[in-house]
């Protein structure tokens, strides 16, 4: 008689343990093969892998409560950009495939309480015990993932009853039992960025919010200044709008004090944000000996030292797909920057020409911090977006023509607004290969800057000077002088220029159309207003006297850039792409032919009438000089008034033939949205987006009409 072998099993062991991950969608898929370790309440550990429904059974366990880990480090990728985070220079992220499959599927619909409910639903279904977990629930290390979502987790003692395994990193399921767990999405929102070197409107507004943004403080505002460890609390602070709002799936609404403003956003893998690095000093001990002690430290220039003080500031950050890079000037336009920034010109010594040399102080203090970050984030796959308000844009530049001129040749896209001239002619044409959208408001004076007498060429002022007073006409001669003494100097605008211009004379940003005059009467109509008032204003001018709101960041340029984006955006939808309504037009072509008429009626006065004017003003630049030497100043004024007017008459009058032109041109998706109108959901994105309150008020005051029978097609 033959002899059996009866296998004995462990009587102890008679517990099981299924369980399920489901996204916020209630599907298991995205968790499809995933390595998992449970360890049971005598310490023993069984592994396995997921089903192809995100299932797993696990039989002959201890009884008692069990942990499932999912903690095991990521050593396959198949997107590239995850491999990249695991072995970049600095801040090399622990990846995990939990985090990785949590951040491939797109956040749940939710109830009015803000609550998922489809995975409910299915633990219902199946009889299953329902839980909800995070990834930072199953990892140990835990510092480049967003804090816990307290009103998301499950509440549970159980894993102190789970023996030796309590120790372990998870959470608890309970013995004989199926549990379906819900892991909550690792999503992020993005604004839309454009990488096209072409103009778009979206890139306009967001980027004029980005430079309205730079004002803000990384964390809190602090005198004297010094960086801070994350949690960020500040509204409007550059870290909390980045790491407590984007990074979690929370649409910001204000940027420093610039409220209220919606980004037009995408939801994006986690990883895929753009980033702010984690803040673990444990993990990160050579990072912090480098300097790096807080995120602020590694995102966030603030240039207060004593050698340089240029009070620049600048913060950079980026995601797979682009670098992003804003930058501020001076906080504070202060009433006598015209005469106390230094004008003189220094050597653009990283290309050609000369440039300001104030701003290229500036430059000079933002380009070691730029060059350390994209030395360990830059992949040479991203756009480096780099954009500045007011005098940050005559730094931003000059730091983007240095990215340009790099030996990676990375493409390189800029947008300044209402930025003074920063380089002479040999400096503008060596970088016209440099995509520039330079963008201005109508009377904004301080594209005009540097004015004349800031490089102490004083001299050069005189014939505008005198041409102030040429005509009783105030207003006509103020224009010929400016452009005149524009004309004089050694600055040059580089870019594209695009023009916010009011409907109406001294109309807000809210109702300005962004077109392309081609005229220097048009395009440097507050400028030349205001170089054309040193001869009014005594032997140096006392203050540069700006249109109070259109140079603001925020309710100059960001408003207008706004409202412009939802005027294209209408005009596609609606209007066939017609740039302008009938009404904007002859709106602009009634201003343009007031300057017109105004250009016809400048008739010099005569010598004596300009003496007697200049001596009766106290004008000081004029004061010793000789009957002689006066006539020969007034004569080449005058005649340069003449010439002014000769080549501006014609130029005004092509103006109007250009802009009934441009009434007809038209506005693409293209134009509107860049490479972001190939988005086959941009139509819903950005129907949710006009649907925002805000929004529709500032569709009101820009006179755009909606047609809720018209969808972006």
């Amino acid at each position: 008689m033959k002899g059996t072998t009866e296998q004995l099993s462990c009587p102890l062991k008679n517990a099981w343990v299924s369980f399920r991950l489901v996204d916020e969608h209630g599907e298991g898929t995205p968790y499809a093969g995933l390595q998992y370790r449970l360890h049971d309440s005598q310490g023993q550990a069984t592994e396995g892998l997921l089903d192809s429904d995100g299932y797993a059974l696990i039989e002959d366990v201890h009884p008692g409560a069990t942990v499932l880990d999912l903690s095991q480090p990521a050593t396959a990728f198949t997107d590239a950009w995850y491999e990249e985070l695991s072995i970049r220079r600095a801040f090399k992220l622990p990846l995990t495939p939990i985090q990785i499959a949590a951040e491939q599927s797109p956040a749940g619909p939710r109830r009015t309480d803000g609550q998922t409910y489809l995975a409910q639903e299915r633990a219902a279904k199946e009889g299953g015990y329902f839980i909800r977990a995070e990834v930072s629930d199953f990892v140990e290390s835990k510092g480049h993932l967003p804090a816990p979502d307290k009103n998301w987790t499950t509440q549970s003692s159980l894993k102190l009853n789970a023996g030796p395994a309590a120790c372990k990193p998870g959470i608890a399921l309970g013995c004989s039992r199926h549990h379906v767990i819900e892991i909550k999405a690792l999503r992020a929102y993005s604004p839309l960025l454009s990488r096209g070197a072409d103009f778009c409107a979206l890139n306009a507004y967001h980027l004029a919010v980005m430079s309205a943004f730079v004002y803000a403080p990384f964390s809190a505002a602090t005198n004297p200044y010094h960086s801070a460890p994350p949690p960020y609390t500040s509204l409007g602070s550059i870290g909390y709008v980045l790491r407590n709002q984007l990074g979690r799936r929370i649409r910001p609404t204000q940027f420093n004090t610039a409220s209220p403003y919606h980004l037009l956003c995408e939801e994006v893998p986690y990883s895929k944000r753009l980033e702010i690095m984690p803040y673990d000093p444990a993990r990160y001990e050579k990072e912090v000996q480098e300097g790096w002690r807080n995120p602020e430290d590694v995102h966030f220039l603030h240039d207060t030292d004593n050698e340089t003080n240029t009070n620049t500031q600048a913060f950079i950050t980026h995601s797979d797909k682009i670098v992003l890079i804003s930058i501020r000037g001076t906080q504070e336009l202060l009433a006598d920057a015209s005469r106390d920034a230094d004008a003189r010109q220094v050597p653009y010594e990283e290309g050609e020409g000369q440039a300001h040399r104030g701003f290229y102080r500036g430059f000079q203090a933002a380009k070691p911090f730029v060059e350390r970050y994209l030395n360990v984030f830059y992949t040479g796959e991203q756009t480096l977006v780099v954009c500045g308000h007011s005098l940050g844009g005559a730094i931003a530049l000059l730091v983007a023509e240095w990215l340009r001129r790099k030996p990676t040749k990375p493409k390189v896209v800029l947008y300044t607004f209402g930025a003074p001239r920063a380089g002479d002619a040999a400096f503008v044409n060596a970088a016209q290969s440099l995509t520039h959208h330079r963008i201005v408001n109508h009377n904004d004076p301080v594209p005009a800057l540097p004015l004349p007498w800031m490089d102490a060429e004083w001299k050069l002022a005189l014939p505008g000077a005198a041409l102030a007073y040429s005509s009783p006409i105030t207003g006509i001669a103020l224009l010929l002088a400016g452009i005149v003494n524009l004309q004089g100097d050694p600055y040059e605008h580089h870019g594209e220029q695009w023009h916010f211009m009011p409907r109406k004379p001294g109309g807000g940003s809210d109702a300005s159309v962004l077109w392309q005059p081609g005229c220097a009467l048009v395009d440097k109509q507050s400028c030349a207003r205001y170089v054309g008032e040193i001869g009014l204003d005594g032997d140096m001018p006392n203050r540069l006297a700006l249109a109070a709101t259109q140079h603001l960041s925020d309710r100059g340029y960001a408003r207008a850039a706004l409202t412009n984006l939802l005027r294209w955006n209408t005009s596609v939808e609606e209007r066939n792409g017609k740039l302008f309504t009938e009404a904007e037009t002859r709106d602009i072509y009634a201003q343009l032919l007031s300057t017109a008429q105004l250009l016809e009626s400048w008739q010099a006065r005569s010598f004596n009438e300009f003496r007697w004017e200049i001596r009766r003003r106290g004008e000081m630049r004029f004061y010793g000089k000789t009957d002689l030497e006066l006539r020969a100043i007034y004569a080449e004024a005058v005649e340069q008034g003449e010439r002014v007017r000769a080549e501006q008459s014609p130029a005004l009058t092509r103006t109007q033939q250009r802009l009934l032109a441009q009434a007809e041109r038209v506005v693409t998706r293209r134009s509107v949205f860049g490479e972001q109108a190939e988005r086959a959901d941009l139509a819903e994105l950005v129907a949710q987006w006009r649907d925002i309150e805000d929004n529709k008020i500032a569709e009101r005051l820009a006179a755009v009409k909606r047609d809720s029978a018209n969808v972006l097609a």
